[in-house]
C-alpha cells in the first residue's frame, strides 16, 4: 500500500483516523478548569465528551452512506473541513452552550475518518486477508492517541489554559486535512451514481440489518469494544477506593493496558497473514472469552492483589486486539458496493453499544469486586455466543 501505486499511505489512514479518539480524550483534563470558568457543576460540563459521542454514533452512518455515493476522497476532505472549523470554534467559544454546539460539530466531522478510512482499505484490497492485515495496523495506531492525549492535554492545560488544547487539535487537523490534499486519491471502484444518497439510506441500511453476517460481526465488535468501556467505568474507582492506588500509578496501568491492546492488533496482523482472518477472528474471541474468566477467578482468589488483577486484565485486552481487527474487516467483505455505508453502520452501533455498557456498568457497580467482575463476564461471554450463532457456519 504505497502512494507511488495510487494508493494514500497506511500512515495518513492511521493519522486521519487516530484524530478521532485523540479529540475524545484530549478534552477529559480540561473538564475541572472549564467548570470553575463558566461557574457549572460537573454534570453539566460532562457534556464536553458525552455530546462528542452522541456526534460520532449519528454522523457515522450518514458519512458512510454519503462516502458509497459521491466518493471517499471529497466526503473525507469536507468532514475533515468541518471538524479543522469547529476545532478552532472550540478554543474561542465564551460560553458552555457553545462549547457543546461546537463540539458536536467536531464530532460529526471526524466521525468520516475511520468510517471512510476502512472503506478506503476495502476499496484496495482484493484479498480479505490483506484488508484484515492493514485494518490491524489501523486499528493499533488509533489506539495510540488516546495514551498520549490526557498527557499532553494536562501539560498544554498547566502551561496555556484548556483553550490551548483546542488550538492544538486544530493544529494537528490542518495538517492532517492538507495531507489528504495532497496525497489522497479517490479509491472507490464505482460510485453509486442513481439517485440521491439520503433517500437510499434507508434501504441500504436495512439491508444490512437483514444480513446475518453483518449483524454477527458488527455485535463481536460492538461487544468486544464494550469491554473497555465497561472497564473505564468502575476500574478506576475500584483501583483507586479499594485497592489505594494513587490516579498518577494508574494511569501508567491503563497506558500498559492499552499497549498491550496494541500489541494484540500487531500480532492479529501476522496471525491474519500466515493463519489468515477467520482463524485470527476464533483466537481473539475464544481468548477473550477465557481472559475474561481469569479476569473473574482473579478477583475471586486475589482481590486485594494489584499485580494479580493487571495481569489477566492485559491478557483480556491483547486478546481483544486479535479479535477486533479481523472483525472490522469481516463487516465489509461481503458488502463491497456498501462498504462505507457498512463501516458507518457497524461503528455508530459500537458507539451506542458502548454508552450502554457506561451506563450499566455505572448502575451495577457498588465498590466490590464482583460489581467490577460481572459485567466483564457477560461481555467476554456475548462475543463468543455471536460467533457460534452467527458467523461460524458462514454462507
Amino acid at each position: 500500500m504505497n502512494s507511488a501505486a495510487g494508493r494514500p499511505p497506511i500512515l495518513l489512514l492511521i493519522a486521519a483516523s487516530s484524530l478521532s479518539p485523540f479529540a475524545l480524550t484530549v478534552c477529559a483534563p480540561a473538564l475541572p478548569m472549564l467548570g470553575r470558568e463558566f461557574d457549572l457543576p460537573g454534570s453539566t460540563i460532562q457534556f464536553a465528551v458525552s455530546i462528542f459521542l452522541l456526534g460520532l454514533m449519528l454522523a457515522q452512518p450518514v458519512h458512510g452512506v454519503l462516502a458509497d455515493r459521491y466518493g471517499r476522497r471529497s466526503v473525507l476532505l469536507w468532514s475533515f473541513s468541518l471538524f479543522t472549523l469547529s476545532s478552532m470554534a472550540c478554543g474561542l467559544a465564551n460560553s458552555m452552550p457553545l462549547l457543546v454546539i461546537f463540539r458536536f460539530l467536531q464530532a460529526s466531522g471526524i466521525a468520516a475518518s475511520f468510517v471512510v478510512a476502512r472503506a478506503i482499505i476495502q476499496d484496495m484490497c482484493d484479498d480479505d486477508d490483506d484488508a484484515a492485515r492493514y485494518t490491524a495496523y489501523l486499528a493499533g495506531g488509533m489506539a495510540i492517541s488516546p495514551m498520549f492525549a490526557p498527557v499532553l492535554a494536562g501539560y498544554l492545560i498547566e502551561v496555556s489554559g484548556w483553550r490551548m488544547i483546542f488550538h492544538v487539535t486544530t493544529g494537528l487537523a490542518l495538517a492532517v486535512l492538507a495531507w489528504l490534499l495532497l496525497v489522497l486519491p479517490e479509491t472507490i471502484r464505482q460510485v453509486q451514481s442513481v439517485g440521491n444518497a439520503f433517500s437510499q439510506m434507508g434501504g441500504n441500511i436495512a439491508e444490512l440489518l437483514k444480513s446475518r453476517l453483518f449483524l454477527g460481526y458488527s455485535l463481536i465488535i460492538c461487544f468486544i469494544n464494550a469491554i473497555f468501556f465497561a472497564f473505564l467505568t468502575s476500574a478506576p474507582l475500584y483501583f483507586q477506593e479499594q485497592l489505594h492506588v494513587e490516579p498518577a500509578l494508574f494511569g501508567i496501568y491503563m497506558g500498559v493496558c492499552a499497549f498491550t491492546y496494541i500489541c494484540g492488533t500487531f500480532s492479529s496482523s501476522v496471525l491474519i497473514q500466515r493463519r489468515g482472518m477467520q482463524h485470527t477472528l476464533r483466537l481473539g474471541v475464544v481468548g477473550t472469552f477465557f481472559s475474561g474468566l481469569l479476569v473473574t477467578l482473579a478477583f475471586v482468589f486475589f482481590g486485594n492483589s494489584v499485580f494479580m488483577i493487571l495481569v489477566p486484565f492485559m491478557l483480556l485486552f491483547a486478546f481483544t486486539g486479535v479479535g477486533n481487527p479481523p472483525a472490522l474487516s469481516a463487516v465489509l467483505m461481503n458488502h463491497p458496493d456498501k462498504a462505507a455505508t457498512a463501516s458507518g453502520l457497524s461503528n455508530s452501533m459500537t458507539v451506542g453499544t458502548g454508552a450502554l455498557a457506561t451506563a450499566l456498568t455505572a448502575l451495577v457497580y457498588n465498590d466490590t469486586a464482583l460489581s467490577l467482575s460481572l459485567p466483564m463476564i457477560i461481555l467476554v461471554t456475548l462475543p463468543a455466543l455471536t460467533y457460534l450463532l452467527l458467523v461460524r457456519n458462514r454462507g
